[in-house]
Order: structure tokens, then C-alpha cells, then sequence
């Protein structure tokens, strides 16, 4: 009988959080087991029997194709899902013809991310607790936000929240973007908790979801 566990492969720790976040939100009675290397990832896979890897094509310790092979040496049989913020890399590998596998960029939206993830928990016989209109609510969520842009309630951000956004997209942490724009990162913090306020969002993975999907912010009504 399949496990619970989802062995989640990820060096970057918002990336890591993003993901274990959204696969919380759609299985709440998983394990998510998190390693940052392939070496981690060999030492839990020998403790445990996960049943379905996501896996990062970047890590400290393997890239590109030789994370797939690494993987599926370990246990030909295990579903495998491939992220990774470069699509030719994405592109050029070769995942194992013995199990269910799927690929998807980073940069991809809420909607597909979610649509990919659940059929990936799914087939890997994870137990999903499905929750009435969840996912399309928040999907809808950042749609109206997004259709509102140009108009007097949209999402106004200032120009220096704008830069920390920009940032965080970035996928920098708070300390790498106090750096970049001389603050403090206590400042940083601050200008976060006042940024989810305005984007109607609970933490830094929705922020960056949405302002992804928004093409522009609008900046005419600074406070």
C-alpha cells in the first residue's frame, strides 16, 4: 500500500517552503521529508518509503540528468516530479520510462502548478483530502486582483515595496535583499507583513504566485 510520504528534493529554502506549502494545502495527511542534496536524499530514501520524489534539477551535489538517474537507480518504480527554473534544462532531460513521471517549470502559475501537483499525488496513490473549491479560489482570488489593475482599489504597491517584490521573485532571501537595497532586514520583514496586507496574500509564496500573474503593478497612488 502506497505511503503518505512525498520526498521533497529542493536546495533553495523558498522554493523548499513553496512547495512543501502547496502540497500541505492539497494532502494534509502527508509526510513531506525534505533534503536539500542528492546525498540527503539517498540517506532518506534508504529510511523511508516514499511514494512519490519532487525533485529540483540543480542541486549543490548533481544536475540535469544525472539527478533523474540518480533517482531512479534508487528505486526505478517511484512517480518522480521534475521542477526546475531553467526550461532548456527542463527540456533536455530524459525521465524514467519505468514509472509515472512529469515535468514543470517554475515559472509556471498557481492554476497549472496545482493541476500538475494533484495529478502527480494522485497517481502516486497519496492520499489527497480534496477541499470544495479550494484551489479555484485561490486561483480566482488572483484573477480579480489581477483584473482590477488601472482601477482605484487595485493592488497599489510603493516603489520600494515594488523593489523588494521584485526580489523576492528573485527568489532572494530577506537578508540577500536588505543587501541589495541597504535596509535593514528587520525592514525587510516589515515591508513584507505591509506587502501580503495589500495583495490580500498569507505569505511569501502567494505573494510572489501573484505578482507574477499581475503585468504590471500599479504604482500611480503611492502612499
Amino acid at each position: 500500500m502506497p505511503s503518505n510520504q512525498i520526498l521533497v528534493i529542493e536546495d533553495h529554502p523558498l522554493f523548499a517552503t513553496g512547495i512543501k506549502d502547496l502540497v500541505e494545502f492539497v494532502a494534509t495527511n502527508a509526510e513531506i521529508l525534505c533534503a536539500a542534496s542528492i546525498a540527503h536524499a539517498k540517506e532518506l530514501c534508504c529510511r523511508n518509503t516514499p511514494s512519490l520524489i519532487i525533485t529540483d534539477l540543480r542541486l549543490p551535489d548533481a544536475q540535469g540528468q544525472e539527478v533523474i538517474d540518480i533517482l531512479t537507480q534508487l528505486n526505478p518504480n517511484l512517480p518522480m516530479l521534475i521542477m526546475s527554473g531553467d526550461d532548456q534544462l527542463l527540456n533536455s532531460v530524459t525521465p524514467s520510462q519505468h514509472a509515472p513521471s512529469w515535468t514543470l517549470s517554475k515559472s509556471e502559475g498557481f492554476e497549472q502548478t496545482s493541476s500538475v501537483l494533484l495529478e502527480a499525488l494522485t497517481r502516486a496513490g497519496v492520499q489527497v483530502q480534496w477541499r470544495p473549491n479550494a484551489l479555484s479560489n485561490r486561483q480566482t482570488n488572483g484573477e480579480h486582483l489581477t483584473g482590477r489593475m488601472g482601477q482605484n482599489n487595485g493592488i497599489q504597491l510603493t516603489h520600494k515595496q515594488q523593489q523588494v517584490m521584485h526580489y523576492l521573485a528573485s527568489g532572494l532571501s530577506n537578508k540577500e535583499i536588505a543587501r541589495k537595497l541597504d535596509l535593514s532586514p528587520e525592514t525587510i520583514k516589515t515591508h513584507l507583513r505591509e506587502i501580503f496586507t495589500r495583495m490580500n496574500v498569507k505569505n511569501r509564496t502567494q505573494a510572489v504566485s501573484l505578482y507574477r500573474k499581475i503585468p504590471r503593478l500599479n504604482a500611480s497612488a503611492m502612499v
